[in-house]
């Protein structure tokens, strides 16, 4: 824990810590029904019989749920001001943690796009709907899959599941999860000057093939 660090300061500016108290939200993690849920998700398999999770994912989550569960925290989704992000209603100062947030968005843009008209007249012809959104989630052909870099697993294999499934949404059918995109044997990052931008790859002539095999690759 941070107050477990001996005589912490910052680096940029010397200045030691402040400890303060504040009044926070959580989302349950630890409460049996979630621990028994989630358990049950993560060693799942979907309705053609195959696994919801890579068996390396699967055994990181067996990781966070060991010991039926005793080692869960409660999840803090509230920060306080200043802060980005949706402002909690009723609650003046505090914010909504971004990953509380960021999921929301994928159902909160296919809603928009379906209450549009989008989905009725632009998708590709096998994937269009005339259904509304909350008959389209509950349509039993629907397949939710999720593909996700292996840093963010913690929010999609756990915190959204159980949000979708106390929230009494349909959860995902299965989470693919693939490694860091590397630049000379390292993770590519854009603050170390190792990324590298599509657009400037296709602006200096760069065949766009092969960035689109690597990638899918």
């Amino acid at each position: 824990a941070p107050t477990d660090l001996i005589n912490p300061y910052s680096v940029l500016t010397g200045a030691k810590p402040v400890l303060k108290s504040s009044e926070h939200y959580f989302f349950q993690l630890s409460d049996a029904r979630c621990i028994a849920f989630l358990k049950a998700w993560t060693e799942g398999n979907d309705r053609h019989g195959r696994p919801r999770l890579q068996s390396e994912v699967m055994n990181k989550a067996a990781e966070w749920l060991g010991d039926d569960g005793k080692s869960m925290a409660d999840w803090d989704i509230s920060r306080d001001a200043p802060y980005f992000g949706i402002e909690i209603p009723d609650a003046p100062g505090k914010y909504f943690y971004v990953w509380l947030d960021a999921p929301i968005g994928y159902l909160a843009s296919l809603k928009d796009h379906i209450e549009s008209g989008g989905a009725r007249d632009h998708w590709h012809p096998a994937s269009r709907t005339p259904q509304g959104f909350t008959e389209f989630l509950a349509d039993p052909a629907l397949e939710m899959i999720h593909f996700i870099g292996k840093d963010i697993i913690y929010f999609h294999t756990l915190f959204w599941p159980a949000m979708l499934k106390f929230a009494g949404y349909k959860v995902p059918d299965q989470v693919y999860v693939h490694g860091f995109i590397t630049v000379s044997g390292e993770k590519m990052s854009k603050s170390r000057g190792t990324g590298i931008s599509p657009l400037r790859y296709l602006d200096v002539g760069m065949n766009p093939e092969w960035l689109r095999y690597y990638i899918a690759a």
